[in-house]
């Protein structure tokens, strides 16, 4: 029970506790505070940023001609054939959603790689970038660019599939800041007691998966494939305006938040936040143990969610024989269940927090659900042949208990070094990336010649040991302790209290 001399922290989603501790308790009328709708803005943020990295996924299925997508391997002895001038054929007319081009196998995997091509590239100064222009301006341009090259994948197909391939390049080139700046952001926003609710909403990704795959699926039965991209520019549209209208770089610089709240943030960081700049140490960070440990563990696990990402989508329509809509919403259900799991356990990782269990215990015990069994369960999927329940089933338990994560690689940048955290997420961020173009390539290697069962079977056993292995390795040299190298140098600057 609160004491009337003392009270917590501001609970970001209750109404009726505002204050500083050792401070009389206020409350800012029934207004709800501008961080909150920051903390939304976080969230909306990271769940546009994926509609554009997944649409394709979906899309490109409605988009070509393959070997077999007519007839999907599962769904052969269910029918019958038909005899034409003398021939017997099974072969079945594709669906009419727009024009539809001869890309093998290869040439797909290299469409739905270019992404992670530029996202790879420009996650690396990610950091600098939002710290040098400012978190808003990162990500209203990004996402302005990003908008203009979406609707621009209608025409370039019919120019050649390279134009496509440079404009989802750009794409990726545009979302690789995204992420360091919006830790930019809520760096300058969020109190401490109230950061793992605006770290939480980083989880917004999830959703943007959740809800694409399916929307885009049912938008291009009706109207077409083209349609498929042209909703995901208009809806990115009114992100940007909602965006420009709420979002500022930090207290300072909003147009209409109070002083009692500005001067509640400034107080509660303490001087904490300040524009002190300081060189990463580099050489200390890879030449740590703990780092790679860390990066390996974060490469296993973007290698798992790519495989998800750019491959559940077309084995699901291609090989076991879901249609379009269906598909995407089967292949997009494990991600909405791993959103709330991750918020799950992100609530379970605090209450073992406050019951004193140890970092160290904590970080390796859920890397059993982060890696150990999502990679032991995708194994399985190669074992189940057609049957649709257990391969639905799989899946979906495989990517939801991967929410674990939010207790693994997502949080041991913060025990390693807190005043470089942001500078390991892009690095780990840049390394690991570049599974998002290993993996569609490796998916398009093994089902070029046929896109079957035993194919995808492979794919998903390479996929299940990456997580095994990487698990393990941090289980084995993994570490939570501060790093040496956290110490920055001392500042010749002042520090400032805001940004």
């Amino acid at each position: 029970m609160y004491k009337n001399e003392v009270f917590e922290a501001e609970d970001l989603l209750t109404k009726n506790r505002n204050v500083v501790e050792g401070r009389p308790k206020k409350r800012l009328c029934c207004k709800i505070p501008v961080r909150f709708w920051i903390g939304c803005m976080v969230f909306l943020t990271t769940y546009i940023n994926y509609t554009t990295r997944v649409n394709m996924s979906i899309s490109i299925v409605s988009m070509t001609m393959g070997k077999t997508k007519g007839v999907p391997e599962c769904k052969r002895e269910d029918i019958k054939p038909v005899t034409e001038g003398g021939s017997t054929t099974t072969a079945k007319p594709l669906p009419d959603y727009g024009p539809r081009y001869g890309w093998d196998e290869n040439v797909q995997g290299t469409i739905l790689g270019s992404y992670f091509w530029g996202y790879v590239i420009t996650s690396l100064p990610g950091g600098f970038i939002a710290e040098w222009l400012g978190p808003f301006k990162t990500v209203f341009w990004a996402h302005v660019v990003t908008a203009v090259m979406n609707a621009a994948c209608v025409f370039a197909p019919g120019l050649h599939w390279g134009v496509l391939v440079f404009c989802r390049f750009v794409i990726g080139l545009c979302a690789g800041p995204i992420y360091p700046a919006l830790q930019c952001l809520i760096a300058r926003w969020a109190p401490p007691a109230e950061k793992g609710k605006f770290v939480g909403a980083l989880m917004g990704n999830t959703l943007g998966t959740c809800v694409t795959w399916p929307f885009v699926g049912a938008i291009t039965q009706a109207f077409g494939w083209d349609w498929g991209f042209y909703t995901m520019t208009i809806q990115m549209a009114v992100f940007l305006i909602i965006f420009w209208i709420i979002t500022a770089d930090s207290p300072a610089d909003h147009r209409w938040i109070s002083e009692e709240e500005k001067n509640y943030i400034a107080e509660s960081q303490g001087g904490s936040v300040t524009k002190t700049k300081a060189i990463p140490p580099y050489v200390s960070i890879f030449t740590s143990i703990p780092f790679w440990a860390l990066q390996v563990l974060h490469f296993g696990n973007l290698w798992g969610l790519y495989l998800q990402i750019t491959g559940a989508p077309k084995f699901m329509s291609e090989v076991v024989g879901f249609d379009l809509k269906s598909a995407g919403g089967l292949a997009a259900l494990p991600h909405l269940l791993r959103m709330f799991l991750g918020m799950g356990f992100g609530s379970i990782g605090d209450f073992l927090k406050k019951r004193e269990v140890s970092t160290k215990f904590i970080r390796k015990f859920f890397v059993l659900f982060s890696h150990i069994l999502p990679g032991v369960l995708m194994i399985g999927i190669s074992f189940v042949g057609c049957k649709w329940i257990p391969i639905v089933a799989l899946l979906i338990l495989s990517q939801a208990i991967n929410g674990a994560a939010v207790l693994t690689n997502l949080s041991n940048p913060q025990d390693l070094a807190p005043n470089f955290a942001g500078t390991i997420f892009g690095i780990i961020s840049f390394i690991g990336g570049m599974t998002g173009f290993i993996v569609p390539q490796i998916t398009g290697v093994l089902t070029n010649e046929n896109n079957g069962v035993k194919e995808w079977g492979w794919a998903f056993i390479i996929g299940g040991c990456a997580y095994i292995f990487c698990g393990l390795f941090f289980i084995i040299f993994g570490k939570v302790e501060k790093q040496p190298w956290n110490e920055k140098k001392a500042d010749t600057e002042k520090p400032e209290t805001s940004t």
